[in-house]
């Protein structure tokens, strides 16, 4: 599953000079936008790199946290035209339990060990102080706004697209652990951009895209797919606030419309999000939108059929939302779906590591008791693909971890291992090749086993969507070890929706039954929980890790 990536990665229209007078950010803010040119954007760089020259160590690791928009994706990259490590960090964030997500930013910030911290509000500079007091002498207030009348900082970083130098830190985190520090090299970057990007232009028959992104700028899509490869390229970019997304979905889709934007990433609960929201949104014409992709593991065909049912009439194209599989290690995307080749897999719940997956199971509909997995679609040109069963490398069609290489792929994490010395980098995922298609539908980490038999945790929270009395997506399952079972238990942890009128104790023995029926395993504990008790990571999920630590402490006492 190798094809040769293109000889010459620094693409000569890489930061082209002859595309500064087009539009390449549109920052939509309550219904209003701001528009930049390529010439705009590239002098408001300029002037931040002069200013992070005289306030930031060289050769430094500073952080950028700030709201998503065009003041700080203008610093982010005047850090790296400036010479040093630039990093996005996530605000804080209204939704969270404030406690807890000092908690989790205080450890967060002690692995990353910033040189320094670049904010753009006083606000935000009193906060980090207050997350841990001495991050104070690395806290820098950048002026508000900066700009001049050159754009040398685009020649700086071009020829920075040709080095192996680290060019800037993205940080890999799902719902487990402290972030792991990936540092991209300028030539990965451009490596990823020849993969990936006229892919994506002739599937839309364009010569440049115009992407419409919600995403935050301190996660990979955001960074990667809604900010950096549209930059290279000279392409535009729609750009919302996610907290503004989180309080008011429509106007992503209302943006849409006035930009005539034409794709999108989302994660795979956006969908989701966006079909229960459908008839409480003023509607809005999507019918420029050539492709949505769903970019977040496991995808699921049944949310991309029923977002494109549910929007049909607003425009969206049947087949429109299609698959990615994607990972900060290997700066992005490692494979692409398209919508002549899209189709599903029919997963049962006791599928095993090792197991030969047949083509049968292929298909757009699912049988009782089946997940339905949407295809991320084919491998990037360059990079190799394998399924692993412990050491044993297995013939295409057999389930077991997925493993990688690719001529973009990390050296290893900040501190910490990477790839095995034959190159391989084992990822953690498990899934299948079908029919030159990649399927991912689970994490090693993820797996609960409960006296042998094996559950998606995924699998188990998404069953949890039915249940009368809880909040939507608000929901977390995990194991907990026994030491005298010597297995681990089932706990599940769910937020009650109040409003609903649904007594707890309705709410736990419907859970119960409804676990007990489909997965055959009935759960050690399940608690009902209020409003906003669950832990989110700063990627916006459920954080399986946090929140059974939590459960642990409140409700379990020691063995």
């Amino acid at each position: 599953m190798t094809a040769p990536l293109p000889a010459d990665l620094l693409d000569p229209a890489l930061l082209d000079p002859a595309l500064l007078d087009r539009v390449v950010l549109r920052h939509w803010r309550q219904g209003q936008c701001e528009a930049l040119t390529g010439r705009d954007f590239w002098q408001r760089v300029t002037a931040r790199a002069a200013w992070v020259e005289a306030h930031t160590p060289p050769g430094g690791l500073v952080l950028v946290i700030g709201a998503t928009g065009a003041e700080a994706m203008a610093l982010f990259l005047g850090i790296a035209a400036a010479g040093r490590l630039g990093a996005f960090f996530p605000p804080a964030s209204p939704l969270q339990d404030q406690r807890h997500f000092f908690d989790q930013q205080r450890a967060a910030l002690a692995a990353i060990a910033p040189d320094a911290i670049c904010v753009l509000e006083a606000a935000t500079a009193e906060t980090v102080r207050r997350i841990d007091p001495d991050l104070a002498r690395a806290v820098r207030l950048a002026p508000a706004t900066a700009t001049g009348d050159s754009v040398a900082a685009l020649d700086a970083l071009r020829a920075r697209l040709a080095s192996d130098a680290p060019l800037f830190v993205q940080h890999s985190s799902g719902t487990t652990g402290i972030k792991k520090a990936v540092a991209i090299s300028g030539r990965m970057l451009a490596g990823q951009f020849a993969a990936y990007w006229p892919g994506l232009r002739a599937e839309l028959g364009v010569g440049r895209l115009s992407v419409a992104s919600w995403l935050p700028l301190y996660h990979d899509m955001g960074l990667i797919a809604g900010f950096l490869l549209p930059m290279l390229g000279g392409d535009s970019v729609s750009l919302l606030d996610p907290f503004e997304w989180i309080g008011a979905p429509g106007r992503f889709l209302e943006m849409i419309e006035a930009d005539g934007c034409d794709i999108a990433w989302m994660p795979n609960f956006a969908f989701r999000h966006f079909t229960r929201l459908h008839r409480a949104l003023k509607p809005a014409r999507l019918g420029s939108m050539k492709l949505w992709i769903d970019c977040s593991e496991p995808c699921r065909l049944v949310d991309a059929k029923d977002f494109e049912a549910a929007f049909a009439g607003w425009g969206v194209r049947p087949g429109s939302v299609v698959g990615c599989y994607a990972m900060a290690e290997t700066v992005f995307a490692v494979s692409q779906g398209s919508p002549a080749e899209r189709i599903g897999l029919a997963v049962p719940p006791d599928v095993t590591p090792g197991q030969m997956v047949p083509e049968g199971w292929l298909g757009d509909e699912a049988p009782p008791g089946r997940k339905l997995v949407l295809s991320s679609g084919r491998v990037l040109p360059g990079v190799t693909l394998a399924v692993f069963d412990g050491e044993r490398v297995l013939p295409e069609g057999n389930y077991g971890e997925i493993g990688l290489r690719a001529p973009f792929l990390f050296g290893g994490y900040r501190g910490g291992a990477g790839p095995s010395p034959d190159g391989w980098f084992r990822t953690g995922d498990l899934g299948v090749v079908l029919r030159s298609q990649v399927f991912v539908f689970g994490r090693l980490k993820e797996i609960i086993i409960v006296n042998g038999k094996n559950l998606f945790a995924g699998d188990v929270e998404a069953a949890l969507a039915g249940i009368p009395g809880l909040r939507p997506g608000r929901a977390v399952a995990f194991g907990v070890e026994s030491a005298q079972t010597g297995s681990e238990e089932l706990v599940v942890v769910a937020e009650q929706d109040e409003t609903a009128g649904t007594p707890a104790a309705e709410s736990r023995a419907a859970i119960s039954r409804m676990l007990t029926e489909t997965f055959l395993v009935k759960p050690r504990d399940v608690r009902i929980v209020a409003d906003r008790w669950l832990v989110k990571s700063t990627s916006g999920k459920i954080s399986r890790d946090a929140n059974r630590r939590r459960y642990l402490e409140q409700f379990r006492s020691p063995e």
